[in-house]
């Protein structure tokens, strides 16, 4: 039986770059979180704005993402929205309509502000002049909620993204 005998010389210098895994891993790991909470943010933003009929520009400030070190949270505004940001108040005689929305013994009134907003008086006092507001905290925890159990696969979605350009960058 004829042996073969040979010498194999293994270039190990590819093993190095891999000695930097564990790290590149981390920082993977933390833009996979960043771009899943930003995409969290995007589509919950979008859907609660269709389902109001608000303008994207006013939910901006509602949603806010923070990092710091190796966590990023999601903070949702959940507090009352002004009605004039559901489209352009109409007066009419008896009350104003916005979008799809009528109130009742409201009026139109610009008061310290370039737009057009919408006021109920609440009592003949002179300060009694309130503005007319939308509660959005259920609509905003439904539409989060909905989205939680993707969370998860949209994470492992950007992990693996992350992860591959970490591998292609190795070589």
């Amino acid at each position: 039986m004829a042996g073969l005998n040979s010498q194999m010389i293994l270039d190990t210098r590819v093993l190095e770059k891999f000695s930097q895994l564990p790290v590149e891993l981390a920082k993977a790991a933390r833009r996979a979180v960043v771009k899943t909470n930003r995409w969290l943010r995007a589509v919950s933003m979008a859907d609660l704005g269709y389902e109001l009929s608000i303008d994207s520009k006013a939910m901006k400030t509602r949603y806010r993402v923070y990092q710091r070190g190796h966590t990023s949270k999601l903070w949702v505004g959940v507090r009352e929205v002004g009605v004039h940001r559901l489209g352009k108040p109409v007066q009419g005689r008896d009350g104003v309509t916005v979008g799809r929305h009528f109130y009742k013994g409201a009026f139109i009134s610009p008061m310290d502000s370039d737009q057009l907003l919408v006021f109920r008086r609440q009592s003949r006092a002179r300060k009694s002049i309130k503005l007319v507001t939308m509660d959005i905290s259920e609509q905003s925890e439904e539409i989060i909620e909905s989205y939680l159990p993707e969370l998860n696969r949209k994470f492992e979605e950007h992990f693996h993204h992350e992860f591959k350009f970490v591998l292609s960058s190795a070589k």
